[in-house]
């Protein structure tokens, strides 16, 4: 039994008449005949009796018709649904983004989706790249944003951009910074004995800064740990302590002019990548594909305003 033949069946309950239904349908008498015979066969009952007078319905017919006429309102039901589903994207999409790019990112997002895409539900987490790395395998988040260069079993990274860390420290103990500097740039040896605050191990970025800091044989001076990119920056602006950061987190905290002096790392730079994490064995919904595009030219309108200094989108 397949859809064709209760279509066929339909028509000719119909018409009251295996010439008129093949009319209908846009094909030949023997066809309609034919399919109409096979599934006679199938179910073993008789569901027409031709007469002079038409092709009527026996009682297993009239029977059979309710359920015929179920199916295909079904089958047109899930076909009208998943059309409108493509025209459509309709759903809830929970996206993890990193404590230093949330700031940035969070709410332009949620504007940009339901701006052009009212239907969607859009959940925003904020956490350490392992936290959000374990979230998307575990089904929790559908992606998110991560910094991580190594490969992480269970889970596919794409890469996004590169960005160059900067020294920050507040204007009023900017002076010796400002001495070392070249044209705003600041060797690494230079943070040599320098008073840090930096972000705890367990933190992707403190890892990139201990991993540079041990291949170029250099101690750094961290007195303080805190894993909050304001709270980084308040403290920042409170002691002569100095921390190391992406420009992007800088975006929507509240600072005056010259409040905070950046500097950027060079002699080695300190690089960070930037990817999208996916669950290797759960594939993205078109609902959530689209969210993610979304993001995708948001990060790269971003890295185009100018001031996201030395900030690559990975084409």
């Amino acid at each position: 039994m397949n859809l064709r033949q209760l279509s066929y069946f339909v028509a000719v309950a119909d018409h009251r008449s295996i010439i008129r239904a093949a009319e209908a349908l846009h094909i030949s008498q023997p066809s309609v005949s034919t399919q109409i015979k096979l599934l006679e066969q199938e179910l073993e009952v008789q569901l027409f009796e031709r007469r002079s007078d038409g092709t009527i319905l026996t009682p297993e017919g009239r029977e059979f018709l309710g359920y015929a006429r179920s199916a295909l309102d079904t089958l047109a039901t899930a076909k009208a649904m998943l059309r409108a589903r493509q025209a459509t994207e309709v759903g809830a999409v929970t996206v993890g983004i990193p404590g230093s790019l949330s700031t940035m990112l969070s709410l332009p997002l949620i504007e940009q989706v339901r701006r052009q895409c009212p239907h969607i539900t859009l959940k925003v987490v904020t956490g350490l790249s392992g936290h959000l790395s374990k979230w998307v395998m575990d089904g929790t988040l559908d992606f998110g944003l991560v910094y991580l260069d190594a490969p992480v079993l269970g889970l596919d990274l794409a890469l996004l951009m590169k960005e160059h860390l900067f020294l920050a420290v507040s204007e009023a103990h900017s002076a010796d910074i400002r001495r070392q500097a070249e044209h705003g740039d600041l060797a690494f040896a230079a943070l040599h004995h320098m008073p840090l605050v930096l972000p705890s191990r367990e933190h992707g970025l403190r890892a990139l800064v201990d991993k540079v800091a041990a291949d170029v044989g250099l101690k750094l001076a961290v007195r303080t740990e805190l894993d909050a990119s304001e709270l980084l920056v308040q403290w920042v602006l409170r002691t002569s302590d100095a921390t190391i950061l992406s420009l992007a987190a800088l975006q929507g905290i509240r600072l005056r002019e010259g409040e905070l002096h950046t500097a950027h790392i060079v002699d080695p730079v300190i690089e960070r990548r930037i990817s999208l994490a996916y669950a290797s064995d759960r594939p993205l919904s078109r609902t959530a594909r689209r969210v993610e595009m979304i993001l995708r030219d948001l990060l790269k309108t971003k890295s185009c305003e100018g001031w996201w200094k030395f900030a690559e989108i990975n084409e």
